[in-house]
């Protein structure tokens, strides 16, 4: 089959297989929120319970152990930074810049985690962000639908970056782009991006919410530069 690709200003979204498509592009950098492998389905941690408009909705590859060697062995050179790294640590070369993202800001705690890792192979120190995303309980975003059960805020995808130090035209690349979070923040950033994901509906959020993102011009104030 032959994948479908939009292009829709400085992004370049796909939708297909990220292990079989990203080979094509040459990134900057690659920053992504892979599947864990622990088989989620939304809801507890059974995923047997039925509260949310997620309630058992699958995430595509994640009924199987992530092995990130097909990202890291021939990418290894650019800056990489994978959300999830505790989940498959032990498939991860070492590293000292783990990012921490606190989304509870020390308050309060379910069934689901209280923070989130992400694992980078940049030599730099361990680095915290406290940004409340509890529920409906959010420092940003607020009253915006979310449309990916495992979606991350903008506002902490952008601080991977500046934590990464990327630069502004730097080509990011998200194998696993989900809804499209790692490309509006790639794009309010001053970057291009290339995003790919597997799943047809979950494709078709992320056209949407980056096509918005873009008309906005006044979330990109490189466009003026």
């Amino acid at each position: 089959m032959t994948p479908r690709v939009e292009i829709l200003g400085n992004a370049t979204l796909i939708l297909g297989d990220g292990r079989l498509l990203l080979p094509e592009y040459r990134p900057d950098a690659i920053i992504s929120d892979p599947p864990y492998g622990i088989g989620f389905a939304h809801g507890g941690r059974d995923g047997k319970r039925h509260g949310t408009r997620f309630a058992g909705r699958h995430i595509v590859g994640d009924d199987k152990p992530f092995d990130p060697s097909w990202i890291i062995e021939r990418y290894g050179y650019l800056p990489i930074a994978l959300f999830g790294g505790n989940h498959f640590a032990s498939r991860l070369p070492d590293s000292r810049g783990w990012l921490v993202w606190d989304k509870r800001e020390g308050r309060g705690r379910n069934d689901f985690a209280d923070c989130e890792l992400c694992w980078t192979n940049c030599d730099s120190v361990a680095r915290l962000k406290p940004h409340m995303w509890n529920g409906m309980f959010r420092a940003s975003e607020r009253g915006e639908a979310r449309v990916h059960p495992t979606q991350k805020p903008i506002a902490v995808m952008g601080w991977v970056m500046e934590e990464m130090e990327i630069k502004p035209g730097s080509l990011i690349a998200d194998p696993y782009m989900g809804s499209g979070t790692t490309g509006i923040a790639a794009l309010q950033r001053g970057c291009r991006f290339v995003g790919i994901e597997i799943d047809p509906e979950f494709f078709e959020a992320a056209c949407h919410r980056i096509e918005n993102a873009q008309r906005q011009a006044k979330l990109f104030p490189w466009e003026a530069i």
